[in-house]
């Protein structure tokens, strides 16, 4: 069943914008070194200063300019100069690192990353590898462009000195006299290497290939230099870093985070609390979270351990942040362009804001003054990017918990009505499955809410022009009133809320029910009951408040939400009872379909059916009358409950007669006050009737067979969807009695001619596939495929296609039908299918042939037993019988005869099983004769789901189901229903094949279902009800936009569940994938050609 969706589309990240550095050489400053760069400050677009002579790649790493190009990363060289680095080494390297045998010293580093930061680590192993006087790690900040030493808490540029001529490089580095290399830079590296210290200096590179940090190791005295073994050993942990770095690099674990500050609680509390942590996780002295709304262009909000609004000029470097959706990480608030002494403190300290956003309000979250660091580093930013979403979370739940519980805190009254009112739901929502009950406790607990004499309950009746009325006292039983009169009339036509302190004094008081129960009412609360598509359903009353006081305004407005609650538990009261009454008619429907399948009398068939519809209904009482041939005057007694009822009835007396006359259905619920009722019958048996319901049996020319009556129902009334239910069960005595009788000539005849014509006299009674109606070699590759348009298989050629996948899986054999009997079968279903665009027979052979081709192609043969496969077949054969092109919104909205007898439920769906059941059970065909009675249910129970499952109101509800059982790993093939919901998504899948087909198909495909949209759409319009689907409005189609989202919400999900359940399947996944960059293509091609001239 298509559908489409619009996909929103992508918005792509926004540029950074630009932020000063904090570090300026210029012309003016000291010369440096020869063979030194100078420096100026620029702007760069990574809200960074680059340096002159250098650029900035798209990943944020400086790389040098033509002249100074940054090699790849190259082998261990021999000499005192920059070495080249490689990840792998020659052999002789490799054989000499083997017996040294480094791997040992790798265990105590590991263990160190445990117990200490891992730059630490990497110090101390170096250190004592080298038995060095000095080991530093120099972590890269790439948006300063700087290198920070933590054990130092020292920075430098990474472009300065020995380390910056590492880092520029990604070169080792080993020399016994720093001071005369052409990178030695005084001003730095005089402070970690002196002249006569021997140099060694690495690059260390992490998983993702990027510079994580410069490793300097100095040894004081030239005596103890750096040698090629040393080179070896550097080498050998570059290699192995990058192999380890993905599970020894830091990560911050947010759940201890998470727990606490998501916790519910004040938002005074929670400013508290996620200072105090943020300042603990980052050792930072403070920690912010800024508000920006574009709404309110003039100013800020800062949450601190208070709350306040700041003038938007005045926000400091916060300002960049919001505005842009930039991170800002500046190591001297000072020397930002935006510094504010108000926002940022008179403190020369780092700060970083990371921003984000939640519909369209901006935030920025900040950290300042790191405390034992001079700035804050990439993992800082990493780790605050992956709380920032906790951090909004939980102070958006703590905004919306302090609005709520403020609200609480102004008034206790009011505070005790919404606790008493929490207590009155519980008990209202656990009456689910007693709606008698539920309407007593809604009277008592509306009258206790508000501390009324009594409250009253009035219900809108099916038909919507009476109220039916439950008193909590007064009253041994409800009446009816028109829903026009009186104060609760008002209510439910107007839908206003009437406070009335004396109703005496009302225009609109109805006193009847006073006159009725004795009381006497002072004054009235009326308060409208809705549903969830804002129907009043009922009205509430409140009389006579105690202490002779009147109505409050908050006793308004609890009476308000506590009918929010009576309407949902009223509403899902009703769906409950609603779903339990469905199961039973289903069960019903099962019984009377097996009954029917069996070859018995008559009379034991009209017994079980109407066994069935008593309890169905729940009627005390059921009777089947039959016109007799000679006998125009009267009805024969066939089935009949009770004894003394006489052998016959007049045909032109009594509400029986009155139906037989107008050949219509009718209930009346108070026989006696009916002008069509004859009690004489009551006299005769001595049983009192009181409520009435009678339906004509009608056959397919539109004979009167006969009347179906039921009487006394148990429980309430006889209502609208009790006549639905009757003439489905009289439609099966209709055929019960027509199977009785010998088939109309010109359909016997139609039959016979094709059957003769294709089926030889010896094969009817044979299970091979008759001569005449074999495939080719070619149509079976054909059918056996994804490529199989079944378009080209029209005619015969869909029994052909039939016949085959049948014999494939031996299932007429198995189940002893016949050529004779299947060909009937086919022939019979075939023609129930309508010539609609596109629910037609042709769909059906088409989802039929994906079926094969899905359990040939994953080997579901070998999940799924031969009965469940067989009926899976027959299932895809009759899932669209007797489709009329409308969908089942079309059929509720429009008030059509199946919209209104499956209303509320699979209109088209339920129809569909309703067509193929009388079929399959024909005596000449009888598909599940040759079952036991177990077999035979499990057969219709499975037969019936899977029919139903094709409605799309229950797609999302089987995906979630099956995405869940695959997620938890709780698939259980052993398991029935588990079973059931695998066949499910294989007919599913199926339905909708035409997306996984190759493009050509899809799209054919897609134009022959928009011809059936547009013919719905054009009788909406003719009609005037409105389009129901903007997918009908012919004159402002979208194909490809509709498909996109079509794809995406629809067919992606169900493919891709389907795929983790039958792996084999992962293809057809691929295929719709394909096809959908092949609609995406054709919309942008579609936008770019109505897009204005540039």
């Amino acid at each position: 069943m298509s559908q489409s969706f619009v996909s929103k589309p992508k918005v792509g990240r926004k540029r950074l914008p630009q932020v000063p550095h904090l570090i300026t050489h210029s012309n003016k400053s000291k010369p440096l070194p020869p063979g030194k760069h100078k420096f100026v400050v620029t702007s760069s677009a990574t809200n960074l200063l680059s340096v002159t002579g250098s650029h900035m790649s798209e990943g944020g790493r400086a790389t040098m300019g033509p002249q100074h190009a940054m090699p790849p990363l190259p082998e261990v060289g021999s000499t005192t100069q920059n070495q080249p680095l490689n990840q792998t080494s020659d052999n002789s390297c490799a054989n000499f690192i083997e017996v040294r045998n480094y791997d040992k010293e790798l265990d105590s580093f590991l263990a160190d990353t445990l117990n200490m930061p891992l730059h630490g680590a990497i110090e101390n192993f170096m250190k004592n590898h080298f038995i060095a006087q000095k080991s530093i790690v120099w972590v890269s900040i790439p948006e300063l462009q700087m290198l920070y030493s933590h054990s130092l808490n020292s920075v430098t540029a990474q472009s300065q000195g020995l380390v910056g001529h590492t880092f520029q490089t990604r070169s080792l580095l080993r020399c016994t006299n720093p001071s005369s290399h052409p990178a030695y830079y005084s001003q730095v590296d005089s402070q970690f290497c002196g002249s006569s210290s021997s140099v060694l200096l690495f690059p260390i590179i992490d998983y993702k290939n990027n510079l994580w940090a410069i490793v300097q190791i100095t040894k004081e005295s030239s005596d103890s230099s750096f040698g090629q073994e040393d080179e070896e050993f550097a080498q050998w942990f570059i290699n192995k870093f990058k192999l380890l770095s993905k599970w020894i690099r830091p990560d911050l674990n947010t759940e201890g985070f998470a727990a606490e500050i998501l916790d519910l609680m004040h938002i005074n509390d929670y400013l508290d609390l996620v200072q105090t942590k943020m300042m603990s996780l980052f050792d930072c002295n403070s920690a912010e979270i800024w508000k920006y709304e574009n709404s309110n262009r003039g100013s800020v909000t800062r949450y601190t351990k208070t709350i306040e609004t700041i003038d938007f000029s005045k926000a400091g470097i916060v300002t960049e942040s919001l505005t842009k959706n930039t991170t800002v990480n500046c190591s001297n608030v000072q020397i930002h362009t935006n510094y504010n002494v108000n926002a940022d403190g008179k403190i020369a300290s780092a700060a970083m804001a990371i921003p984000i956003t939640d519909d369209g309000i901006h935030y920025s979250i900040v950290i300042r003054g790191p405390r034992h660091n001079k700035l804050f580093t990439k993992i800082d930013e990493t780790n605050l990017k992956k709380i920032a979403p906790l951090i909004l979370l939980g102070l958006t739940n703590s905004e919306a918990f302090s609005q709520f519980d403020d609200d609480l805190r102004e008034s206790k009254n009011e505070r005790e009505g919404l606790a008493a009112l929490l207590e009155v739901v519980e008990v209202i929502s656990s009456q689910l499955n007693n709606e008698d009950n539920l309407v007593e406790v809604i009277m008592e607990k509306g009258r206790s809410l508000t501390d009324s004499d009594r409250c009253s309950l009035f219900l809108v009746n099916e038909d919507r022009d009476k109220l039916k009325t439950s008193l909590h006292k007064g009253l041994s039983q409800a009446i009816e009133l028109p829903i026009n009169k009186g104060i609760a009339g008002k209510t439910a036509t107007e839908g206003k809320i009437f406070n009335i302190p004396d109703v005496y004094d009302s225009q609109f008081f109805d006193s009847t029910i006073d006159l009725a129960s004795g009381y006497k009412t002072k004054s009235i609360l009326s308060v409208p009951i809705y549903n969830s598509r804002s129907e009043i359903i009922g009205v509430t009353e409140m009389v006579n408040k105690k202490g002779n006081q009147q109505f409050s305004p908050w006793d308004e407005k609890l009476i308000q939400i506590f009918n929010v609650f009576c309407g949902i538990s009223l509403e899902n009261s009703r769906l409950f009872n609603e779903s339990l009454e469905m199961n039973n008619k289903l069960s019903s429907f099962f019984d009377t379909a097996f009954a029917m399948a069996k070859s018995e009398s008559l009379q034991k068939i009209f017994s079980e059916i109407m066994h069935n519809a008593k309890q169905s209904i729940g009627a005390d009482r059921a009777s089947i009358f039959l016109k007799e041939e000679g006998k125009e005057d009267s009805l024969s007694t066939f089935v009949v409950d009770g004894d003394k009822v006489p052998n016959s009835i007049p045909i032109n007396k009594g509400i029986v007669g009155h139906v037989a006359s107008t050949k219509t259905a009718m209930f009346e619920n108070d026989v006696y006050k009916c002008e069509y009722f004859d009690s004489s019958i009551d006299k005769i048996t001595g049983y009192k009737t009181n409520s009435l319901l009678a339906s004509p049996i009608i056959s397919s020319t539109g004979e009167l067979f006969g009347i179906v009556e039921m009487l006394n129902k148990h429980k309430g009334d006889f209502e609208k969807r009790d006549l639905q239910t009757i003439n489905a069960f009289a439609t099966f005595c209709s055929i019960a009695l027509e199977k009785n009788q010998l088939k109309t000539v010109s359909n016997i005849s139609d039959l016979d001619i094709e059957l003769k014509k294709w089926v030889g006299d010896q094969e009817k009674s044979k299970y091979d596939i008759p001569e005449l109606l074999h495939l080719s070699g070619e149509q079976i590759e054909q059918v056996s495929r994804l490529r199989c348009f079944s378009v080209d298989f029209k005619g015969i050629g869909h029994f052909k296609e039939l016949f085959y996948f049948f014999d494939f899986f031996k299932f007429r054999e198995a189940y002893k039908i016949t050529n004779d009997q299947f060909f009937r079968f086919i022939f019979a279903i075939s023609a129930t299918y309508n010539d609609v665009p596109y629910h037609n027979w042709t769909h059906a052979c088409d989802v039929t042939q994906y079926i094969f081709y899905e359990v040939t192609t994953a080997k579901i043969q070998e999940k799924l037993s031969q009965l469940e496969l067989f009926v899976l077949f027959i299932a895809a054969i009759c899932h669209d019988a007797n489709h009329q092109g409308f969908n089942n919104v079309f059929n509720v909205k429009a008030e059509t005869p199946l919209g209104i007898l499956f209303k509320d439920q699979s209109v088209m769906e339920m129809h569909h099983v309703e067509q193929s059941i009388p079929i399959i059970a024909r005596d000449d065909i009888n598909l599940f004769g040759a079952l036991d009675q177990e077999d035979t249910k499990k057969a219709w129970n499975q037969f019936v789901k899977l029919i139903l499952s094709t409605d799309m109101a229950h797609h999302f509800e089987i995906v979630k189901k099956s995405q869940g059982l695959v997620d938890e790993n709780k698939w259980d093939w052993q398991d029935f229903d588990t079973r059931i919901l695998g066949m499910q998504l294989i007919l599913k899948v199926a339905d909708i094949s035409n997306v996984s087909r190759p493009f050509e198909y899809a799209n054919e495909w897609c134009d022959i279902l928009n011809r059936e949209f547009f013919r719905q759409g054009d009788l909406e319009k003719s009609t005037g009800i409105g389009l129901t689907s903007p997918l009908n409005d012919r004159d402002n189609s979208d194909k490809p936009k509709s498909q996109i989202g079509f794809y995406n919400f629809i067919c992606l999900p169900l493919y891709s569940v389907t795929a983790k359940v039958y792996p084999e399947l992962q293809v057809n996944v691929e295929s719709v994938k394909s096809n959908l960059e092949k609609w995406k293509e054709l919309a942008a091609a579609k936008a770019a050609a109505a897009a204005p001239p540039a």
